[in-house]
């Protein structure tokens, strides 16, 4: 797993402070200004250890006030310490040994420090014996005694590795209140070295800038500054210590214990919580991330609009995503803002009907939590489902908006300021396609947000352009209709898999045309308008469903009908439930159907009973009380 950038810790410290202040409505705002990464970190545990502020934690919780996020705890920190550098404070005495080797230019500089009462002690050995110290001292290129500290956890991580990483020297510069002790043992020289950065000055004297005072007395300084060699990646400064497990951390010394022993008493809070309401990430070495080409965006304009320098998606689009519905007993459904993208929220929404009514316990009331993770689960599925059907690439691709245009206009290809800031996440199995959507479900349920458009998207991509083509009975066709309406191709691609243009049973021969339709039985079926207006028929396969559950078609808006009774038949008394998702209801619309009842349809009935009876010839639908949809 790649470790989190500097600006991806940033983005997740500063959502963790909106969400641990409850402030959803800048969450929101910064989430689709600053869109979640692979990388970014929704774990307050893994948080703490990436600013290694772990022990921090442990100590704001064990105060009578503590903080509520870890940005306070920071600045609370950084701002007692800038207190404390004011004020002479008296410490216990206590040692701590380290010892450094650094070889070079036929010099060997072996230094043990012993922090003790803010005194520092080395011993420097020149390797050469033969070697002639000149008549009187000079300025000569050396090199410093390393630091008397080892790594240390905390704000700015290990320094220790990251001077090794860039060829930095740990070199000390002390300040007024230390002195250091040169007092070599064994020499081979009389020559006095000089330390670099102070030949002119007595290290007992040397002094550290008032605007630089702080509690360490190790820096890093660059050796092409200084004009010294780099050491090379064999030299060890300090003695080998035990790997640490924490990542990032090659090295563990005394303070760095700190970082495990703290794991089994940290709040359980510190070990579960999310800042998307999502469950904790698996390793990410099944997925790839890339960004998206020209070419490919060229190619998704195509499929979905015909062009890719004119039409694009309506503001509909744009400010769709799949929010769920907070009014009571309808908790179940998702929530629609303007006409459009209804057919891809339609087959969603029957998604997640079917996994409540499959559980032991059905509950159409969820809780947040609950119905996060069905949605989670219905996405991965849709898009698995896509990728895998016959012909598919066999690969999920779940785009995802990164907020940067990853290249300009063109004569092939105008920018819409959705598709050229894609990028494409790709998983292998259905389990790491679980993983990848919980961790952009935040841009999948954006509220006003992109989150259809990256499904289509996304399924497009899974299904593969070249094979959705060869879905299709006709050269040409589009998955967007017109008014921004979804095509029947495109609810097919999501419902059964494949683009097909048809919802009749298996392959027709017209003619000497094969038009395609649906070839097994379905989860989830479809009833539609157009078969009572003979338009077209739609076959068992989606009219008797595994599942009771529908998405209706009816004067060019989807919506979804289910039942909660097992192994309906079309003879016997049904109980009927119908959600919309554009519909502001109240409250779920119960019917009740008795087939066979000798009711004729008539084109002025209402367009949902004329569907329902496409499924239940002639059949009574009793409304129980509620005002008949029209």
């Amino acid at each position: 797993m790649v470790s989190p950038s500097a600006e991806s810790i940033t983005a997740s410290l500063f959502r963790e402070y909106l969400h641990r202040h409850n402030l959803r409505n800048t969450l929101e705002a910064f989430d689709n200004e600053v869109p979640r990464d692979p990388n970014s970190i929704s774990n307050r545990l893994e948080l703490a250890r990436s600013l290694g502020i772990t022990k921090l934690v442990k100590q704001n919780k064990q105060k009578e006030h503590s903080y509520l996020s870890m940005a306070e705890i920071i600045v609370n920190h950084l701002s007692g310490k800038s207190q404390k550098g004011s004020e002479p404070s008296e410490k216990t005495e206590e040692t701590v040994n380290h010892s450094a080797i650094v070889k070079g230019d036929g010099l060997v500089i072996k230094g043990t420090f012993s922090l003790q009462s803010n005194k520092t002690s080395c011993s420097i050995h020149r390797s050469n014996p033969s070697s002639k110290a000149p008549s009187s001292p000079q300025k000569s290129p050396s090199h410093g005694p390393q630091s008397s500290q080892g790594p240390q956890p905390g704000i700015l991580g290990n320094p220790v590795k990251a001077g090794l990483k860039n060829g930095l020297r740990h070199t000390p510069k002390l300040w007024s209140d230390h002195s250091l002790d040169s007092s070599p043992s064994k020499p081979h020289s009389n020559e006095p070295l000089s330390i670099i950065g102070s030949a002119q000055k007595s290290p007992s004297k040397i002094s550290r800038p008032p605007s630089r005072q702080r509690n360490s007395i190790t820096e890093f300084e660059s050796l092409e500054e200084v004009g010294e060699y780099t050491p090379p990646p064999s030299i060890n400064h300090f003695p080998e210590k035990k790997a640490s497990n924490i990542p990032g951390s090659t090295l563990k010394s005394q303070e760095n214990m700190e970082f495990l022993d703290i794991e089994d008493e940290i709040d359980v809070e510190l070990d579960r919580i999310n800042l998307s309401n999502v469950m904790v990430k698996e390793p990410k070495k099944s997925m790839a991330v890339v960004d998206i080409t020209s070419a490919q965006a060229m190619d998704l304009r195509n499929i979905v609009f015909g062009n890719a320098t004119g039409t694009s998606f309506n503001p509909e689009w744009e400010k769709q995503s799949f929010v769920f519905n907070d009014t009571q007993h309808l908790e179940f459904g998702l929530v629609q803002h303007k006409g459009g993208p209804c057919g891809i929220l339609a087959v969603v929404q029957a998604g997640v009907i079917k996994h409540i009514i499959s559980s032991t316990n059905p509950n159409l009331s969820p809780r947040n939590a609950e119905r996060q993770q069905i949605l989670i689960k219905v996405l991965a599925c849709i898009l698995w489902q896509t990728a895998n059907y016959t012909g598919g690439t066999k690969t999920v691709y779940v785009c995802s908006n990164s907020g940067r245009s990853k290249f300009q206009s063109s004569l092939m290809y105008r920018n819409d300021g959705v598709t050229e800031k894609l990028q494409i996440t790709q998983c292998n199995t259905l389990a790491s396609t679980e993983v990848c959507v919980r961790e952009f479900l935040p841009q999948f349920q954006n509220n006003m947000g992109k989150g259809c458009i990256l499904l289509l998207y996304s399924a497009v991509l899974s299904r593969g352009i070249d094979q959705i083509k060869e879905d299709m009975d006709e050269v040409g066709c589009t998955l967007m209709a017109n008014h921004g309406y979804c095509s029947q191709e495109l609810v097919n691609l999501l419902l059964v898999g494949y683009a097909a243009q048809n919802v009749f049973n298996d392959v027709i021969d017209c003619g000497g045309k094969m038009l395609k339709g649906v070839k097994e039985r379905q989860d989830i079926g479809l009833l539609t308008l157009y078969e009572h207006y003979k338009v077209f028929e739609v076959g068992c396969n989606l009219k008797h469903p595994v599942c009771g559950v529908w998405v209706i078609c009816s004067e060019s808006h989807y919506s979804v009908l289910f039942t909660t009774q097992r192994d309906i038949s079309p003879e016997q008394p049904a109980e009927l439930i119908y959600y919309d998702s554009l519909g502001r209801q109240p409250a779920p619309y119960n019917l009740s159907i008795y087939p066979n009842s000798a009711v004729d349809s008539k084109n002025d009935d209402p367009p949902l009973e004329l569907c329902i009876r496409t499924r239940w010839p002639n059949a009574r639908v009793d409304w129980n009380g509620s005002e008949p949809l029209l």
